[in-house]
């Protein structure tokens, strides 16, 4: 099947945003560090923003984005909704931040922010979920698309503590944050990939095999930085490329599988 890269890359930035912004919330809810800070706040309201464009550009008219927003069930409308909507309260908590407010009010907005925006990184599995493609018809699809942006987004939220000099309890989460997504998003695409199976080994062998691998540069870094904290830097960067591959080749080996029907000599039949 042919793999539609518009819709992999919007998965991946718009879920590395929402897990950002997400983690950071964490980290402040276990009072290992202040709520979420401006420069976060911003890098996860981009990441949101140029994930959502990407998202269009795999019409042949992109115009006609506005006809399918007509219709609220389909799963391009409430993936808009939700990106719209998480995008939104992360300005409100920003401009709730500029302004001073108080912490209860911040994180009340920060906690609704992280919600939808965690809910929404499931629903883009969800969406993908359907009869005639019996292979993506499972549970462990949208687990693992969520997951998988969990890791990124950890990753991506190692940096930032990291550049912020943030104290070293918050960097020591930061790292244990990477650990725990990663391992969590290589379990679930495990098995996605095992329900796949014989379209798996017959059609995205190589990229499941870059899907492990990334996760595991991530989860390793992700282990450094918790045990090391002065190396977060460098353990965030290689662990979010290390995420980052996991993440999208996950979502370039469902395209592949996405088959309805495989021969005898392990062909795929559209």
């Amino acid at each position: 099947m042919e793999i539609q890269w518009s819709l992999v890359l919007f998965t991946v930035v718009s879920g590395a945003g929402a897990w950002l912004f997400a983690s950071s919330i964490i980290e402040a809810l276990a009072k290992k560090d202040e709520l979420p800070s401006k420069a976060e706040s911003i890098a996860a309201f981009v990441l949101l923003a140029v994930g959502g464009c990407l998202s269009v550009t795999h019409l042949k008219h992109v115009d006609r984005i506005l006809e399918a927003l007509n219709h609220p069930t389909s799963g391009i409308f409430v993936e808009a909704a939700m990106i719209g909507v998480t995008c939104a309260l992360i300005a409100v908590y920003f401009i709730l931040l500029v302004r001073g407010s108080s912490k209860g009010v911040l994180t009340g907005v920060g906690l609704a922010a992280a919600l939808v925006g965690v809910i929404f990184t499931f629903a883009c599995g969800a969406s993908y979920m359907m009869d005639a493609r019996a292979i993506w018809c499972t549970p462990a699809l949208p687990i693992a698309y969520g997951l998988t942006a969990a890791g990124l987004g950890a990753a991506v939220n190692l940096i930032m503590k990291a550049v912020q000099k943030r104290e070293t309890p918050a960097l020591e989460l930061a790292g244990l944050l990477t650990v725990i997504a990663a391992a969590a998003g290589a379990i679930a695409s495990a098995v996605f990939c095992l329900g796949a199976g014989e379209a798996t080994a017959a059609l995205a062998m190589p990229w499941a095999v870059a899907l492990f691998a990334g996760a595991a540069v991530a989860v390793v870094c992700g282990a450094v930085a918790w045990k090391m904290p002065k190396s977060a830097l460098a353990c965030g960067i290689v662990g979010t490329i290390g995420a980052c591959v996991a993440a999208v080749a996950l979502r370039v080996a469902m395209w592949l599988v996405g088959t309805p029907l495989l021969d005898f000599f392990l062909m795929p039949l559209d």
